[in-house]
C-alpha cells in the first residue's frame, strides 16, 4: 500500500477508536438510557478479559463470539483490539494527541518493552484466580474496568448535574423533553480514587506512550501472546529503509529499532502511525514468518531480562502506577465505615460472596447501572482482596422489588442474569431486628415504617402494648432488599438491618391480596 492509502486506514482507525470510546463512555455514563441492553452486550462481550472470565465459569454465546473476535484479530494481525475496541486505550491515545498538540517536538524512541513484569503480572493474575484466591490484581489493572472507575467517578457526576440544570432550564420555559436524574456522587474518597487511576494513566500516555499496555495491562499480555503467532505482521524492508528515523519517532508503543531495522511485533498495538509517517513505504503488514525480500528478518522471541529502561523511565513506569495503586486503598481505609455487618450483600444473581468475588473486575458498570444507586463500591466489606468490588449499601437505598438491571448488564458473569419472578425471590440476606433500639420501644411511639415499606410483609407489625405495634420478622419470606433498613428513622443504629447470606438462598413466595400489594413495586424511592 502507498503512504495516502496507510494515512486514509489510520483515519478509519481513529473513526472506530472514537466510536467504541464515545459508546463505552455513554454506556458508564448511562444517564439517558441511550445504549439498548443487546448493544451493551455486545459492546462489553468484545472486552478481552470480562469476556474470557465470563466464558471459562459461566459460559454464554456473547462471550464465546467475543472472544474469537478479539483472538483471532490478535492472530491475524496483531493487537487491534487495543487501538480500537479498548476504551482505555482509546483514553490514552486523546491523552498522547494532546500532549502532543502542547509540545510539538515530543517523540517517541525504542525502548525495549518489559515483557518479564507484563507477564509476570498475567501468571499471578491467572493463578490467583484459578486458585480462587483474589481478583485484586485484575481488579486493579484490568483496562475495561480501570476505565469504568474513571467515568463513573469523575465523568458521570458531571453529566449528570448538567443535564439537571439544562432540564430545569428547559422545564422553566415549558419544555420537558429532558428530566431530572437523581445525582448520586459517591464523595470526596470515590472521587480521588477516579483522579487517581486518570492521572496515572495520563502521565504515562503523555511521557512514555502505551506503557501501561505493555508492562501492567493483563489484556495486554495476553494479546501480545497471540500476536507473537499473528499470521500478519509488520516488518521493515531492509532495501527501502534511509534510516531517517521518522517511525520510532511517532510509535507509542516504542516498539520499533529503526537502528536494526527490527518491530518487536508483540508490544505493537496496531495504531499505523510508523506506516503513516514512512517517506519510503518501507514498512509493511507481511505473512509471517517470511519478511519482505532483503528486509532484515524479524525475531519474536522473548530475550533475556535486561533492566534497561533507565532510572528515571523505571521511576515513571513503575513507581507512579505502584504509588497508585498503594495510595487508593489507603485513602479508602481512611475513610472508614460507620456500620459494621456480619456479612456483605451482594445483588441478586450473584449466587453468593465467593462467586461475585471471584469473577468481578469492579468495572462499575453495575453500580452506573442501578437505578436507586445501592450498589457502591466496596472498601474493605469484603477484605482487601475484594476492593473497589460493588456492594449492596442500605443507608444510599435499597434494592427495587421489580428491578433486574444489574443482571442484565454485568459483563463477566458475576452476577448472573435472572428473570424478575426469580429475582423476588432470591435471599440475598436476612433482616435482623433490633427490639431495643426501635421507638416502639425506647420512645413509647408508633411507627412501621419497615413493615410499611416492605415488598414481601416479612416485616409485619403484632401486638406490643397499651396499643403499640412492634415489628416482627418472618425469616422465610425476607428476601433483604434493605427497603425495611432504609426505612427506619432510627439513627446512627438502625433498629433492623440486613445481614447477607454468604450463598444466596430462596424465600418462600409472599401471598397478596388484592388489597395488599408490595409497596416498594411502585418504584418510590421514598420510603414512607
Amino acid at each position: 500500500m502507498t503512504r495516502s492509502t496507510w494515512r486514509r486506514v489510520r483515519k478509519v482507525r481513529v473513526f472506530v477508536s472514537l466510536t467504541f470510546f464515545v459508546l463505552f463512555t455513554i454506556l458508564f455514563i448511562d444517564v439517558w438510557h441511550l445504549i439498548p441492553r443487546s448493544i451493551a452486550t455486545a459492546l462489553t462481550s468484545l472486552q478481552i478479559v470480562p469476556a474470557l472470565l465470563k466464558l471459562i465459569l459461566v459460559g454464554g454465546i456473547d462471550a464465546l463470539v467475543g472472544v474469537v473476535v478479539v483472538m483471532g484479530g490478535a492472530l491475524l494481525f496483531g493487537r487491534v483490539y487495543c487501538s480500537t475496541i479498548c476504551p482505555l486505550g482509546g483514553l490514552q491515545d486523546i491523552m498522547a494527541r494532546v500532549a502532543k498538540k502542547i509540545n510539538r517536538r515530543k517523540h517517541f524512541k525504542y525502548s525495549k518493552p518489559p515483557h518479564w513484569l507484563q507477564y509476570a503480572i498475567l501468571t499471578i493474575s491467572a493463578a490467583l484466580f484459578f486458585l480462587g484466591g483474589s481478583m485484586i490484581v485484575t481488579d486493579l489493572l484490568e483496562p475495561f474496568s480501570s476505565f469504568g472507575r474513571i467515568i463513573n467517578g469523575l465523568v458521570t457526576p458531571l453529566a449528570v448535574g448538567l443535564n439537571n440544570a439544562v432540564a430545569n432550564a428547559l422545564a422553566a420555559h415549558g419544555n420537558y423533553s429532558l428530566y431530572n436524574v437523581p445525582l448520586q456522587i459517591q464523595g470526596p474518597l470515590w472521587l480521588a480514587v477516579g483522579f487517581l487511576f486518570l492521572f496515572m494513566i495520563s502521565f504515562l500516555s503523555i511521557t512514555e506512550g502505551r506503557l501501561f499496555c505493555n508492562s501492567f495491562c493483563p489484556a495486554g499480555a495476553i494479546l501480545s501472546l497471540l500476536s507473537r503467532l499473528s499470521v500478519y505482521k509488520l516488518a521493515i524492508d531492509g532495501d527501502s529503509c534511509n534510516d531517517c528515523g521518522a517511525c520510532d519517532k511517532v510509535c507509542k508503543a516504542q516498539c520499533i529499532d529503526s537502528a536494526n531495522r527490527r518491530i518487536d511485533f508483540s508490544a505493537c498495538v496496531g495504531c499505523f502511525n510508523c506506516l503513516r509517517s514512512c517517506p519510503k513505504e518501507a514498512i509493511g503488514y507481511v505473512k509471517s514468518p517470511l519478511p519482505f525480500k532483503g528486509a532484515a528478518p524479524v525475531t519474536f522471541s522473548v530475550d533475556r531480562v535486561r533492566f534497561d529502561l533507565g532510572r528515571r523511565k523505571f521511576l515513571k513506569g513503575i513507581a507512579v502506577p505502584a504509588t497508585s495503586f498503594l495510595v487508593a486503598p489507603g485513602i479508602v481505609k481512611a475513610a472508614g465505615s460507620v456500620f459494621e455487618r456480619h456479612s456483605p450483600i451482594t445483588p441478586p444473581g450473584s449466587l453468593g460472596i465467593a462467586h461475585f468475588t471471584n469473577i468481578c473486575t469492579a468495572c462499575h458498570l453495575c453500580v452506573t447501572s442501578c437505578p436507586t444507586s445501592v450498589l457502591q463500591p466496596s472498601q474493605f466489606e469484603f477484605g482487601i482482596s475484594g476492593i473497589f468490588q460493588p456492594h449492596m449499601d442500605y443507608s444510599v437505598n435499597y434494592c427495587k422489588y421489580d428491578c433486574i438491571v444489574c443482571s442484565e448488564v454485568c459483563p463477566t458473569g458475576a452476577i448472573l442474569p435472572v428473570d424478575l419472578a426469580e429475582k423476588k425471590l432470591v435471599q440475598i440476606g436476612k433482616s435482623k431486628f433490633s427490639k431495643d433500639d426501635c421507638v416502639v420501644v425506647s420512645k413509647k411511639k408508633n411507627c412501621a415504617a419497615c413493615s410499611e415499606h416492605c415488598p414481601t410483609k416479612a416485616v409485619h407489625t403484632v401486638p406490643y402494648e397499651k396499643g403499640l405495634l412492634l415489628p416482627e420478622v418472618d425469616d422465610g419470606l425476607c428476601i433483604g432488599c434493605g427497603a425495611c433498613e432504609y426505612a427506619c428513622p432510627v439513627q446512627p443504629k438502625k433498629a433492623i438491618a440486613v445481614t447477607g447470606n454468604r450463598i444466596h438462598k430462596m424465600a418462600r413466595k409472599p401471598r397478596v391480596t388484592s388489597a395488599e400489594q408490595p409497596a416498594a413495586s411502585a418504584g418510590s424511592n421514598f420510603p414512607f
